[in-house]
């Protein structure tokens, strides 16, 4: 009877310590740049963007994917659901890095919301902005590509902690 309650506390201690090791890290950055400068603006396109059916949306109610070019979306498989054109507004509700805690792996995700008027419908999106630089660096930094919003990209290193 004493075997079995502790290999029952050695296994759920194992699950346990797994879960937690495991289990995806994301921490709110809106209030740091460059994502302090974008959140709650209400941003315009400056090129052609798609709103994709994305079947892995890090929340259900951000279930869609923006893209722009500089992500994975326009050589993908991934249902087109609208083209918004140039001169579209688009709302920024909240800006988090996400790490996975498996590959190591950080993207900085942007959630909001953008209107089709060819589609009549509103689209809550989560886009991806950001290179995190970690190999062969002293301190570890962030870059930033050319967005849908803007004219140049952002030529600073950003040095922003990870979760």
């Amino acid at each position: 009877m004493g075997c079995g309650i502790f290999l029952v506390l050695v296994i759920g201690s194992v699950t346990l310590l797994f879960y937690i090791l495991t289990r995806p890290k994301y921490r709110d950055v809106a209030t740091e740049k460059p994502f302090s400068e974008i959140l709650s603006q209400q941003l315009t396109t400056k090129r052609p963007t798609l709103i994709l059916n994305y079947d892995l949306p890090r929340y259900e109610d951000y279930s869609y994917h923006l893209e722009d070019g500089n992500g994975f979306g326009m050589n993908s498989n991934l249902e087109t659901l609208a083209e918004i054109p140039i001169g579209t507004a688009v709302q920024i509700d909240k800006i988090e890095i996400h790490t996975n805690s498996v590959s190591g792996t950080s993207s900085a995700y942007l959630f909001g919301t953008v209107y089709s008027k060819e589609k009549q419908e509103t689209y809550a999106f989560q886009y991806t902005w950001g290179n995190y630089h970690l190999l062969y660096e002293d301190k570890p930094y962030w870059t930033f590509d050319l967005a849908f919003w803007q004219d140049e990209p952002l030529t600073e290193k950003y040095f922003i902690d990870l979760p």
